[in-house]
C-alpha cells in the first residue's frame, strides 16, 4: 500500500512542477595566490577572485550552469559542487572525475541544475581547501519556501593555519599528536583533579571511569582533534574584525550556515533567542527551535532568527575543542556598540569516553543513546523515499591508526581498498560503525542519503552524515545516477588525506580515456600494461582482471619522522645523543636508531646504531629486523644482525625489545617507559633498561646473565608542537661478569648523571 501511495505522489509532483524556463548563466571562477594576514603574520593563501570565502554563487533551479575554472597557481586544481547531483566527469575531484585543471589551464564545468537549496564549493584537489579555497552556493527554488523571512545572510564557518597544510600534514604523519601541546583540554592529572573536585558523586564515577579507560585503550580522552589552528574565520572576518550586517526590528532573517572547516567542529548559538532550524544541508525541514547547533565539516544548516529588540543579535561560535572562537552580529545600527566578551563560552565537553555511542556502559551511565543523535529531530517536510524498497547491504567500519595517522574504510586506507561497485536503480544500506574515539563526518558525492532516524517516507535527505565516536548510524542511497566514479569519504580534510576514502563505482563505467595514463600508473607493481586499459570496453573490467587497486585521489606516499634527544652537563663534559628515523610508506619504513650516544671528556664511550626494516602490524605495534653496528664500547667495532619490536602498551608503557647475535652470544635489550601528564605541557618520564646476554665476550664488554640496568627520570616541558626541554637524571649500575670487565677496563661500576637537553621532532 505504502509503495501505491509514494508512487502516486510521485506522478501528481511530477505533473504539477512548474515548468522550468532555464536560463543559461556562466561564471568564470580565477584560482590565484594571496598573500593574507588573519593573525598578525602574512601567510599565503589561496584565493577564488581575489577572496575568501570564494564569491558566493546564486542561481535559480532549472538553471544551465557553465563554470569556468582557471588556474593561476602554480599546481593543478579542481573544484567540487558539494552536494550538487550532476554529471560525474563534472563532479570536480583531482584524478577521480578530471586531471587537475595544470597551471594557466582552464577547465569548464557544464551541468544542470536539478535542486534547490543551500550548498557550497571547495577544491577537491590535495589539501588546498584548507588554504582557502571554498565558497558558497545557492540555488534558489521555483516557489516559496513555506516558511518566511526577509534577511538573507551566508555564514562561512572555516579553520584557519599560517603553516602551509601540507607541513600541517606531514607533522601529523612524523606524530598524531604532533600539536596537542597546543590544545587547551588536555588529559593531565591537574586537569583530572579540577574536574574530579567540581564534580557531581555520580560525575566523579564517570571521571574516573574515562580516565581508566584513557588508561587501558591508550587514547586521550580529550582526543577531539588533529590540527591546532591559528584563527577561525566567518566570512572570511577574525575576532579582530567582526563580520556585521544591518537588520531592523520585526526582520526575520534567514542564516545559511556553511560548515567549510577542514576539520573543525563548530558549536553555534545566538544568545537571547531561540534558532528555528528550517533547512539542511539542501533540503526543507520540519522547523524546530535550538538553543544552539554543532555543524561538521562539510554540512550546511539554515535557521531563521526573529529580530525582536533593538540592540545587537551576536551569532557566537566555537570550537568544540574549545582552541578558539569567533564571532559575528546582527545589529540594527552599524554604530551600535557590541560587547561580544559578554556572551558565555560553551561549556567544557566531557571526555570523549563519556560520550561514547551505545554499547559502552560509560554512555548508558550518562544516559547517551546513539540512536538520539543531533539528528533525532530532522524530518523531511515532503515525502523523500519509499522506506520499504529492498537493499542491499554495506557495512561500512570507520577507524584509524591515530598515533601513525593512518584512517581506514573497513580496515583499509584509500590507497589499497577496492572500489565499491554498484548497480544502476538499485538501493543499497550503509550501516556505519565508528570504532574510533573521533567524528566522522561522511559525505557521498552525486547521490542522496536517507538517515535512518525513524520518519519512514519523511526521513532526511542528507549528502553528509556526521557519525560520532563508537556509533552506529544507518542510511541508504540510491544509485540513480546511472554511470560514473563518485568519491565517498570523511570530511575531516587530514582524515580523507591519511586513507578514510574510497571510490563508488558504477559496474558499467569503463575508466576514460583522460585518466588512463594515470590509472596504469597505479596498478600493483606497474604490471598492468597501457594498452590493456586503451582496450578496455564497457562491461569489460580490466581493472578487476588486471589486478589494478582504483583511480586514487591521495596514492600512497613515503614519509620521513626523526626524532632527535641532545642533552649536556657540561660541568662534567658529558653530552648524550638519541636519534630515531622513520622513511618509507604507513606501514613498511626503514629505521636508524641509536640511544644515548655518549661522549665524555672527549671520548666517545658509548655508539652503535640499527638500521632496521621496520613493518607496522596494528595501530600501537610495530616488527623489525636488520643489521646493528656496534661501534663502543666494544674494542672493535662489529656489525651485529637483531630483531625486535616496539610499541605502546596498556597503560601507556612504551616498549622497545631488541634481540642482537654476536660470535655465539644473543644479546637481549629491553626498554621500558612511561609518561605521565602533570600539567597541561609538563609530564614525568620514567624509564628502565635491562640488557642480558647468553654468554660472555670480552673484548665487546658483554657477560653472561643481566649486564646492566639503567633507570630515568625525566621531567620535561613541551615547549612547542615538536620541540621539548628537559632534564634527566640516570642511575646506571653494571652486574656479573660485566660488571667485572667495566672495573678492569677503568671504569666505575655504578654511575649517576644529570643532564640537560632538548628534544625535537624533524
Amino acid at each position: 500500500m505504502l509503495k501505491r501511495i509514494y508512487l502516486i505522489i510521485t506522478i501528481f509532483s511530477f505533473i504539477y512542477t512548474p515548468v522550468i524556463f532555464a536560463a543559461n548563466r556562466t561564471i568564470n571562477l580565477h584560482v590565484t595566490y594571496k598573500t593574507v594576514n588573519f593573525t598578525g603574520k602574512s601567510a599565503k593563501a589561496i584565493v577564488v577572485n581575489g577572496q575568501i570565502p570564494g564569491p558566493t554563487l546564486h542561481f535559480k533551479k532549472g538553471d544551465n550552469v557553465t563554470i569556468n575554472v582557471y588556474n593561476h597557481l602554480d599546481r593543478g586544481t579542481a573544484i567540487h559542487w558539494h552536494g550538487i547531483l550532476l554529471p560525474w566527469r563534472m563532479d570536480g575531484v583531482a584524478h577521480v572525475t578530471q586531471e587537475p585543471i595544470p597551471p594557466g589551464g582552464v577547465f569548464h564545468y557544464k551541468y544542470k541544475l536539478k535542486q534547490s537549496g543551500t550548498y557550497w564549493y571547495h577544491a577537491h584537489a590535495d589539501l588546498q581547501e584548507q588554504q582557502g579555497l571554498y565558497g558558497a552556493y545557492i540555488i534558489d527554488p521555483l516557489k516559496p519556501p513555506p516558511y518566511h523571512y526577509n534577511k538573507d545572510f551566508v555564514m562561512v564557518l572555516s579553520d584557519w593555519t599560517n603553516s602551509d597544510p601540507d607541513q600541517v600534514y606531514d607533522n601529523l604523519k612524523r606524530d598524531g599528536d604532533y600539536y596537542s601541546s597546543k590544545f587547551p583540554l588536555q588529559p593531565s592529572l591537574t586537569h583530572f583533579l579540577r574536574s574530579y573536585k567540581k564534580a557531581t558523586p555520580a560525575r566523579k564515577k564517570l571521571l574516573l571511569k574515562a580516565y581508566s579507560m584513557m588508561q587501558t585503550t591508550r587514547m586521550s580522552p580529550y582526543d577531539f582533534s588533529d590540527v591546532a589552528y591559528d584563527a577561525y574565520l566567518l566570512n572570511g572576518h577574525t575576532r579582530s574584525h567582526p563580520w556585521k550586517a544591518k537588520v531592523k526590528v520585526g526582520d526575520v532573517v534567514r542564516l545559511r550556515f556553511i560548515g567549510a572547516g577542514a576539520s573543525t567542529q563548530f558549536l553555534i548559538k545566538v544568545p537571547g533567542t531561540k534558532m528555528q532550524v528550517v533547512h539542511v544541508q539542501g533540503n526543507n525541514v520540519k522547523p524546530y527551535e535550538t538553543d544552539s547547533l554543532r555543524i561538521a565539516p562539510g554540512e550546511t544548516y539554515d535557521v531563521l532568527v526573529k529580530i525582536k529588540k533593538n540592540k545587537p543579535y551576536i551569532i557566537y561560535s566555537e570550537a568544540n575543542d574549545k582552541s578558539g572562537k569567533i564571532y559575528g552580529a546582527l545589529v540594527t545600527s552599524m554604530r551600535q556598540p557590541i560587547n561580544f566578551a559578554s556572551i558565555k563560552p560553551f561549556p567544557e565537553p566531557p571526555p570523549v569516553m563519556m560520550m561514547m555511542g551505545s554499547g559502552n556502559h560509560l554512555a548508558k551511565a550518562n544516559k547517551v543513546d546513539t540512536s538520539k543523535t543531533k539528528y533525532n529531530n530532522l524530518r523531511s517536510t515532503t515525502w523523500t523515499n519509499n522506506p520499504d524498497k529492498p537493499f542491499e547491504v554495506i557495512n561500512m567500519v570507520l577507524s584509524g591508526w591515530m598515533g601513525k595517522y593512518v584512517w581506514f574504510l573497513n580496515g583499509l586506507p584509500e590507497y589499497k581498498a577496492k572500489p565499491i561497485l554498484i548497480q544502476p536503480g538499485k538501493r543499497y544500506r550503509i550501516i556505519f560503525k565508528n570504532n574510533s574515539i573521533m567524528h566522522h563526518p561522511m559525505h557521498i558525492h552525486g547521490h542522496w542519503f536517507f538517515l535512518r532516524n525513524n520518519h519512514g517516507a519523511h526521513d532526511p535527505k542528507l549528502h553528509t552524515i556526521d557519525v560520532p565516536p563508537n556509533a552506529t548510524m544507518i542510511v541508504d542511497f540510491d544509485a540513480d545516477a546511472n554511470s560514473g566514479f563518485w568519491y565517498f569519504h570523511c570530511h575531516n580534510l587530514f582524515h580523507m588525506k591519511a586513507g578514510m576514502a574510497n571510490i563508488v563505482r558504477y559496474k558499467e563505467t569503463p575508466i576514460p580515456s583522460f585518466l588512463k595514463s594515470h590509472a596504469v600508473k597505479l596498478t600493483n607493481n606497474g604490471q598492468l600494461k597501457e594498452h590493456v586499459l586503451a582496450s578496455a570496453k564497457p562491461g569489460h573490467h580490466a581493472d578487476e582482471e588486471y589486478n589494478m587497486r582504483q583511480l586514487i585521489a591521495h596514492p600512497s606516499k613515503w614519509y620521513r619522522a626523526s626524532y632527535l634527544d641532545i642533552s649536556a652537563n657540561p660541568f662534567d663534559e658529558l653530552y648524550q645523543v638519541t636519534y630515531r628515523q622513520l622513511f618509507g610508506s604507513d606501514y613498511n619504513k626503514l629505521q636508524l636508531y641509536t640511544e644515548d650516544a655518549e661522549v665524555s671528556r672527549g671520548k666517545i664511550e658509548d655508539a652503535d646504531m640499527d638500521v632496521f626494516y621496520w613493518r607496522s602490524i596494528s595501530q600501537f605495534w610495530a616488527l623489525k629486523g636488520g643489521v646493528n653496528y656496534y661501534y663502543r664500547p666494544s674494542k672493535k667495532p662489529y656489525f651485529q644482525p637483531g630483531i625486535g619490536f616496539e610499541g605502546l602498551t596498556p597503560y601507556f608503557i612504551d616498549t622497545n625489545v631488541r634481540a642482537y647475535y654476536r660470535a655465539g652470544s644473543t644479546k637481549l635489550d629491553i626498554q621500558l617507559s612511561r609518561d605521565t601528564q602533570i600539567g597541561d605541557n609538563f609530564f614525568i618520564r620514567a624509564g628502565i633498561r635491562s640488557i642480558l646476554a647468553s654468554k660472555t665476550i670480552a673484548k665487546d664488554e658483554i657477560g653472561s646473565g643481566l649486564n646492566q640496568m639503567r633507570f630515568i627520570l625525566r621531567p620535561y616541558v613541551r615547549l612547542s608542537p615538536g620541540l621539548n626541554l628537559f632534564t634527566e637524571f640516570e642511575h646506571q649500575q653494571y652486574y656479573g661478569v660485566t660488571r667485572h670487565l667495566v672495573i678492569v677496563d677503568g671504569s666505575s661500576a655504578i654511575s649517576n648523571t644529570l643532564t640537560l637537553g632538548l628534544s625535537f621532532i624533524l
